[in-house]
C-alpha cells in the first residue's frame, strides 16, 4: 500500500482515508474497497496499530481506523458515516437498496456485522475474553473496546449464531440465483462480509500478505467457531473479493 505521510494526509484536499497498517481491518478494508468500486480518487494515511497516532488523535478524535473525510467535513470514523458519505460521493454506483423493506433488512444485517455487539465487535472482544483472566480489569484493547466479562463469554455464541443465520440467508439467495447477500446486484454487506470474513477465516498468504506474527493472531481460532463457518460464507468471500476487492490486499 502507498502511504501519504499522515500530515500530508490530514491537510490534502478531496477525499481522504486512514487505514490501520499492516493489517486488514476490515471496517477500512471495506471502505477502502467500496471507494475503489465507486470509482472515487483518495489519498491514504497509516494508523500505527498499538501507537499513539497523535496527529490522527488531534484531527479525529479517535485513535483507531479507519478515518474518512472530505475535503473540509469533519472526518468520519463510523461504518454508518463513512457509508453514507460514499453514497453521497458517488450516487451511480449505488452500495445501498432504495427499496424501504430492502433498506430494514440492509441496515440491520450491516450493523449485526460492523455495529457494536456485532460480528466483528464480537470477535474482537472473543479474542480479549480469551486472554483475560476471571475478574481481572481491562487493560490496553480491552479497556478501550469497553471489554466486559459477561459479554465477552457470551462472544463466541453470538459470533456462531451470525454465521449461522448470514448462512442460511446466502443459501436462500443461491435458490434464487443471487450471488448477493440482498437482492441480485452487490451491496455494501457483500464487501462488509468479504472483509469481516477474516476474523474467523484469514484469506491465504498470496491473497492477504500478512507478517507471519499478525497471521498467527487472525488464525488464533477456537474449534468451536472454526467448526461454525459454513463453507458457503468463505465461497461468497472469494467469490466478493476477487470481482469488487483488490487482489492481493493493500495492507
Amino acid at each position: 500500500m502507498e502511504y501519504t505521510d499522515i500530515n500530508q494526509t490530514i491537510q490534502a484536499d478531496g477525499l481522504r482515508i486512514v487505514l490501520v497498517r499492516g493489517m486488514p481491518s476490515p471496517w477500512g478494508q471495506a471502505a477502502k474497497a467500496m471507494m475503489e468500486y465507486k470509482e472515487l480518487s483518495y489519498t491514504a494515511g497509516p494508523q500505527q496499530g498499538g501507537g499513539t497516532n497523535e496527529e490522527l488523535v488531534a484531527w479525529s478524535g479517535v485513535n483507531s481506523a479507519p478515518v474518512v473525510a472530505w475535503n473540509d467535513e469533519a472526518p468520519l470514523n463510523r461504518w454508518l458515516d463513512i457509508l453514507l458519505l460514499l453514497e453521497r460521493l458517488n450516487r451511480e454506483k449505488p452500495l445501498v437498496p432504495q427499496d424501504p423493506s430492502t433498506r430494514v433488512q440492509f441496515f440491520g444485517i450491516a450493523h449485526e456485522i460492523c455495529g457494536e455487539l456485532g460480528f466483528g465487535w464480537n470477535r474482537r472482544l472473543g479474542m480479549i475474553h480469551a486472554g483475560m483472566k476471571p475478574g481481572e480489569a481491562p487493560k490496553g484493547l480491552g479497556e478501550k473496546y469497553g471489554y466486559n466479562e459477561t459479554d465477552g463469554a457470551l462472544a463466541s455464541t453470538r459470533t456462531i449464531a451470525f454465521m449461522g443465520y448470514l448462512a442460511k440467508i446466502l443459501k436462500a439467495q443461491a435458490e434464487c440465483d443471487s450471488d448477493f447477500i440482498i437482492g441480485q446486484t452487490v451491496t455494501a454487506v457483500d464487501f462488509y462480509w468479504a472483509a469481516f470474513s477474516n476474523l474467523v477465516a484469514i484469506q491465504p498468504p498470496q491473497e492477504c500478505p500478512l507478517n507471519p506474527a499478525a497471521r498467527k493472531m487472525f488464525e488464533n481460532v477456537s474449534a468451536e467457531v472454526a467448526d461454525a463457518v459454513d463453507p458457503i460464507l468463505i465461497a461468497h468471500r472469494d467469490r466478493t473479493m476477487r470481482n469488487y476487492f483488490k487482489i492481493p490486499m493493500e495492507l
